[in-house]
């Protein structure tokens, strides 16, 4: 289970300026050049491979457990097309040190965030992965209790894969984190991947980005993966 992961940024504090939601503003406007700098802990069950050559990557053994804990960097690079010939949307750049490990690719309207696609980079490069429909991550009607289902179809080595994911708005929240203090809005995410049930969940703060993650994997009742991002960092590449 890999997860994408940073180099040390020019420090903003957004303290002053990320509390307050004003309706009629755009959502988010990146520039190019932003930069997301966050603190990813990932923990898994003793035995458990966890990728190996992180830059600055710290490993625990706690019991029964390890614990690594690294920086990863997201930078956003624009408009770029997804697919060859195809309609150009927002492209982040995630990084460990000089390793670009993954491309994230969103749509990004005044109201509204969508994931569309991603591709793996890294050492083993793989091609892009469009999803079927966009996945709405943020709305600017949300304002907490909103709940809905998404299916999405995968092609997996010819077979076509249904997924489907639970969304549900839990509303807004106050976080302290080293990069400042932000009102951002809860949202949570279940499903299933084969055997294994999967509960994501994300703040986003309008005009900031995406502040915190907790993603957990579950075998039945038993946690065999967790991984927390929190946002350490905002600046400029």
């Amino acid at each position: 289970m890999k997860a994408p992961l940073s180099f040390c940024l020019l420090l903003f504090s957004f303290s002053a300026i990320a509390a307050e939601v004003t309706e009629g503003k755009p959502i988010w406007r990146p520039a190019v050049g932003d930069s997301w700098t966050y603190r990813v802990v990932v923990e898994v069950q003793e035995g458990t491979e966890l990728p190996a050559g992180v830059d600055g990557q710290k490993v625990e053994k706690l019991e029964g457990k390890i614990r690594a804990t690294y920086m990863q960097t997201n930078v956003y690079h624009g408009l770029k097309p997804m697919l060859k010939d195809g309609p150009e949307v927002h492209a982040f750049y995630v990084s460990n040190g000089d390793q670009l490990e993954e491309i994230e690719y969103m749509q990004i309207a005044d109201d509204a965030v969508e994931a569309v696609g991603s591709k793996q980079e890294g050492k083993s490069p793989k091609d892009v992965m469009p999803l079927s429909k966009p996945i709405p991550l943020v709305r600017s009607e949300w304002k907490g209790g909103e709940a809905f289902p998404l299916m999405l179809d995968h092609v997996i080595g010819k077979q076509k894969v249904r997924m489907v994911r639970k969304f549900k708005v839990l509303g807004w929240e106050t976080l302290e984190t080293a990069a400042g203090k932000f009102k951002a809005l809860h949202v949570q995410v279940t499903g299933m991947n084969g055997p294994m049930e999967i509960k994501r969940g994300y703040w986003f703060a309008p005009g900031i980005g995406f502040i915190k993650e907790v993603k957990k994997y579950y075998l039945g009742d038993k946690v065999v993966f967790t991984q927390t991002r929190v946002l350490d960092e905002v600046g400029k590449k």
